[in-house]
Formats: structure tokens, C-alpha cells, sequence
């Protein structure tokens, strides 16, 4: 895609959630991009506006209140280009994850193989695989038309046969998708997307064209032993934004308005993670989560190498009742600092699904919300680790790998009343091991710069040196196992002037050294004898921390975490820890 580098002064950023839609607004200040404002309103997508320019008009009124500019007209429509008054806007860049998840069905030749590829092509984006079919599909073709009749799909991604290869089996598969589909109601014309032999492209097209859109791209397997999934995912991607145009109302004005696009919401966090991967700041990789209302998504980058996994239908507002599908309802309450059954579990979480937009009321409610936050997080991991380069660096296969920066995003960590509440969701959760820098997004910039990289790199830039995202400080995550309270880590912190903070940590607990924001010191980590901060178990190691809203975390707990039996002990100690950062 072309950039753009002419005068775009003033940015709006748009991103349609399942529950919120935010806008941000962007303009220079003293010579360089800066975020100005931000606002949100509920998402109408759904019923029973069924149009999402109605919600996109309550969050631009309320940006124009927060920050004075008039950016949209007496006929509610964007103001483009800006005036010499400061009203109006020079470029517009839209996200959405809005929309329920699009019902795909793949396509391969072996199910170990061409199939597998076909599942990680649509892995980064929100589709809910329905059904798939391969060479090993035991049923008949008749079993084959019920199924794909029953169904319903909206996007086809077929794969197989590395170029100038296999042929008669796929076209075999492909021509009996191709009568189901025939049979499909009026009207319930899909997408296809063909990824496998070249030779066969031609035939793809004139066997589905009349009906499917169907789109092809490089062979995802042009030869044995060797996967290409950008231009499959690139393809994809153009693929679903057609199918959300025609879906949600009001996002073909909207798309005019934002250049013709309007960008997943995982993907354009991708790019962002990917840009921040190739930093000299993060050597060992950055890890970003981001906990929606009906999506949660994880992407995971080394040196520009970007994984990206989503979990369509799965959250903490409109998914929440599908995250009570995933395991037994104490991984859960296993997080509360209180007694709760699951009944009372099952209650709020279908709760949560019929009213996405509520927030918590008082402090129970916080506490249910952030548990099932981690344990949402956890199943997306488990999403994502296998497609993971397996030779990634970090303490034991089990555990999460070494990074040196995670970004939590979504509101239930944006939202949450002290920095230290965030951060403990992430230590939970994702459990790091080492060193590791704690981001939280409470502005949901992750994808409004992921997307504005595109039309204005240099404000992208900008914007992120600007240091907008919340920095909550550094994590020390020792690996290890102990008795409670024998010291698990000395821990020395020298700052600038001098001023030293040195406290032994014990097995079990949760640290906290303050270092204000914009200070460095020293930091001297000697964990005892059986625990490792990343160096190897025993050894020591010193580096140089900068100063954030909690300064540096001291996580003793050991990896994994392990609970008390006893659901008292496990309480009790929950709620210790949460008093350990929540004054943080």
C-alpha cells in the first residue's frame, strides 16, 4: 500500500468495538503528533439500530466536548479537510472488531498439513470455524452438502497442493463445496479464498465464481516443508473488510471517509506489536494481550516475526458466558478473594453477556470481572502458543517465554481503578518469567496506531514516543520453588542520587519498589539458590530501570503459581496479594 506523507495535521482515529466505539483524536503539538483527546459511546451495531454511525456520532460529540474541536457537521457527518479555523479533520483511520464472528469453513488436502495451514491463515483473524473438510473426511458426499448446508458459511479458505502438484483430490473436495453451496439459500452468497496450487487458480475461480467472491493468492505451501501465510492473511483481511461492509450498517460512508478501509481491530494491533518487536528496547520480544468484549486476542512478535491468534466470541462482555465452556469454573473463582459457588459464577458471566457495556459496581463485582479477565487470558494463550516458533527462548517449554515488554489492552485492564490492579491481572494471567516491562493501553492506541502506520508513519512514531500508554514499571518474575517466607531474592535498587532501597523478598509474596517516572536507577536482582530472574538458576545480574507509576514489581510467587488446597488459605491469599498492589 502507497503512503501517504502530505500535511495530515489533525487525525481521527475510529474503532468499533462489540460493546464500545472510541474515538481518538491526533494533532501536532509543538512540532510533533500528539494524542489530544479521546471519547467513547456504546456500540450500535446491533440491534436495534443495526447502524454503527449511530454510536460513532455520540463518541465524536463527546470528543468535541473534551476537547473543543468541531470535527463533524450540522448533518452529523465528518468535517474533511480541516479548515484554517482548526475544525475538521485532514485524515480518518478506522478499526473495528464490531459484528459477530464470521462463519468459516476450510478446505486442505491432509489434515496435518495443507488443513493445518488453512487453519493458521484464518487463526489471526474473527472467524469461527464451522466445519472443514480434507482427504480424511470419513463422510459421503451426501453427509458432506448436509453439513456445509447446515453450516451456512460466510468464507471458504481453501488449501492444498504445493505448486504444480496434487490437483484431482482438492478439485474433488472444492466441486462438492461448490454443489452445497448451490443449495443455499438466496442471498447467502460467501467469500472464498484460495490458497494452494497455483496451476489450479483458474479452475478455482471458474468452479465457485458463480457462487462465491472468490479471491486467490500465493500458494500458503509452494513447496514441501516450506509455509508463506502473509499473502493468504493479506488476502483474508480484504476479504473480511468486504464482508463487514456489507453486514454493518453505516461502514461503507465510513470506509470512504478512512480511505476505502476499515482495518480488523487484531490485525492492526499486529502491526503496532510487529513495529515495537524490531525496537532495539525489546530484544527478547514483545507479548500484547487485549481482553474484549467478544474477542480477545494475542499477538506475539521477535525482531519483526509477528504471531497473531484470535479468540472470536470469547470475553469478558458479550464472550463471557463462552469462556464457562472452556474449563471447570474454579479456574475462575480460584482468583477471587472471597467465596463464591458457581451458580453465582454462571449468573454473572451470562450477566455480562446479555449487558456487555456494564462495569462493575462495587469492589466484589471488580474482582469477579478481573478473574474472569485472567481466565480469559489464559485461554486465548492456549490458542496461541502452539503456532509459536518452538525454538523461542525461556525458562522451561511449560512456561511463557521470555519478553522483554507486554501490553495489556482491552477495558477491563484499562479500566481498572489503580495501575497496580492491571498489572497483577497480567502477572496472574500470562505468569512471565525474568525481567519484563508492563504496559497497560487504556486509550486502546495499540490499533489506532497499527493502522494510522500506514497513512502517516512519522505521527505513528510520534505518538508512541509521546509515551501515551501507561507504563506501569518493571517485573521481576523469579522461577522457583520454596517454603513460604524464606527469601527467594535480595533485591537492591540505587538511584541517581544516590538514595538505595534494598528489601529481601520472600517465597510467596509480591514486592513493590517505587521509582518515580522519569528517574533511572540501578537495579541488583540475587535470587537464592533454586530461583532464577532470567540469569540461571542462582545467579545474579544488574541493569539499568526507568522509573514508571509503579516503579518495579517483585513477583516471588514462583511459575506456575500454586494455590493452597484449602479454599480459606487460597482466599486469604489472594486477597493478599491484591492488597500488595492495589495501594500501588
Amino acid at each position: 500500500m502507497a503512503i501517504d506523507t502530505g500535511a495530515t495535521d489533525t487525525i481521527l482515529a475510529i474503532d468499533f468495538g462489540s460493546a464500545t466505539t472510541r474515538a481518538l483524536l491526533f494533532d501536532v503539538v509543538e512540532s510533533a503528533y500528539r494524542l489530544v483527546g479521546c471519547a467513547e459511546a456504546p456500540t450500535t451495531a446491533a440491534a436495534p439500530y443495526h447502524d454503527a454511525s449511530e454510536g460513532l456520532r455520540h463518541a465524536l460529540a463527546e470528543l468535541e466536548a473534551v476537547t473543543g474541536r468541531e470535527v463533524i457537521n450540522d448533518e452529523a457527518r465528518l468535517m474533511m479537510p480541516a479548515g484554517a479555523d482548526g475544525r475538521g479533520l485532514d485524515v480518518v483511520v478506522a478499526t473495528s472488531s464490531a459484528g459477530p464472528a464470521v462463519r468459516g469453513l476450510l478446505v486442505g488436502l491432509l489434515p496435518d498439513v495443507s488443513l493445518e495451514s488453512a487453519r493458521r491463515i484464518v487463526g489471526g483473524s474473527y472467524v469461527q470455524l464451522v466445519d472443514q473438510f480434507s482427504l480424511g473426511d470419513t463422510r459421503g458426499q451426501d453427509q458432506q452438502i448436509d453439513a456445509v448446508i447446515a453450516a451456512k458459511p460466510e468464507l471458504l479458505v481453501i488449501a492444498g497442493g504445493t505448486d504444480g502438484g496434487a490437483s484431482e483430490a482438492l478439485l474433488k473436495l472444492v466441486e462438492t463445496i461448490s454443489l452445497a453451496c448451490h443449495l443455499l439459500p438466496p442471498g447467502s452468497k460467501a467469500k472464498a479464498l484460495f490458497a494452494g496450487n497455483a496451476d489450479l487458480q483458474a479452475r478455482m475461480s471458474e468452479m465457485l465464481g458463480r457462487v462465491a467472491l472468490v479471491r486467490t493468492a500465493a500458494n500458503v505451501l509452494p513447496a514441501l516443508g516450506y509455509e508463506q501465510l502473509g499473502p493468504a492473511r493479506a488476502e483474508l483481511g480484504q476479504l473480511y473488510e468486504a464482508l463487514r461492509l456489507e453486514q454493518i450498517g453505516g461502514f461503507r460512508d465510513l470506509a470512504q471517509a478512512a480511505g476505502g478501509r476499515i482495518v480488523p481491530t487484531a490485525q492492526a494491533e499486529g502491526y503496532y506489536v510487529r513495529f515495537l518487536s524490531k525496537l532495539q528496547a525489546w530484544p527478547r520480544g514483545v507479548l500484547s494481550v487485549n481482553v474484549g468484549s467478544a474477542n480477545t486476542s494475542v499477538a506475539a512478535a521477535w525482531n519483526g516475526e509477528l504471531h497473531l491468534s484470535v479468540r472470536p466470541g470469547l470475553g469478558v462482555g458479550a464472550g463471557a458466558a463462552n469462556a464457562l465452556a472452556e474449563s471447570h469454573i474454579d479456574q475462575i473463582t480460584r482468583w477471587l478473594p472471597y467465596a463464591l459457588d458457581d451458580e453465582a459464577v454462571r449468573a454473572f458471566a451470562l450477566n455480562k453477556s446479555v449487558h456487555p457495556a456494564t462495569v462493575p459496581v462495587d469492589a466484589n463485582d471488580l474482582w469477579r470481572e478481573l478473574a474472569l479477565a485472567r481466565h480469559v487470558i489464559r485461554v486465548a494463550m492456549r490458542k496461541a502458543r502452539p503456532d509459536w516458533p518452538e525454538r523461542t527462548p525461556g525458562p522451561r517449554p511449560e512456561l511463557l517465554p521470555w519478553f522483554s515488554l507486554i501490553v495489556g489492552g482491552g477495558a477491563a485492564l484499562g479500566r481498572a481503578p489503580r495501575p497496580g490492579l492491571a498489572a497483577l491481572v497480567l502477572l496472574d494471567a500470562l505468569q512471565p518469567a525474568g525481567v519484563t516491562r508492563l504496559w497497560a493501553d487504556p486509550y486502546h492506541l495499540a490499533p489506532a496506531l497499527g493502522a494510522l502506520a500506514y497513512v502517516n508513519p512519522l505521527a505513528a512514531a510520534q505518538v508512541h514516543d509521546s509515551q501515551a500508554m501507561l507504563d506501569l514499571g518493571t517485573a521481576v518474575s523469579l522461577v522457583g520453588r520454596g517454603r513460604p517466607g524464606e527469601t527467594a531474592a535480595h533485591i537492591k535498587l540505587v538511584e541517581e542520587d544516590g538514595a538505595t532501597r534494598e528489601v529481601d523478598v520472600p517465597y510467596g509474596a509480591l514486592e513493590v519498589l517505587p521509582l518515580a517516572r522519569g528517574r533511572t536507577a540501578k537495579l541488583t536482582i540475587r535470587p537464592r539458590a533454586g530461583f532464577s530472574a532470567g540469569a540461571g538458576l542462582g545467579r545474579g545480574h544488574s541493569l539499568r530501570v526507568l522509573g514508571a507509576g509503579l516503579g518495579v514489581i517483585v513477583d516471588a510467587r514462583g511459575r506456575p503459581i500454586v494455590f493452597p488446597r484449602a479454599p480459606e488459605q487460597r482466599q486469604a491469599l489472594v486477597q493478599l496479594w491484591i492488597d500488595q498492589l492495589n495501594g500501588a
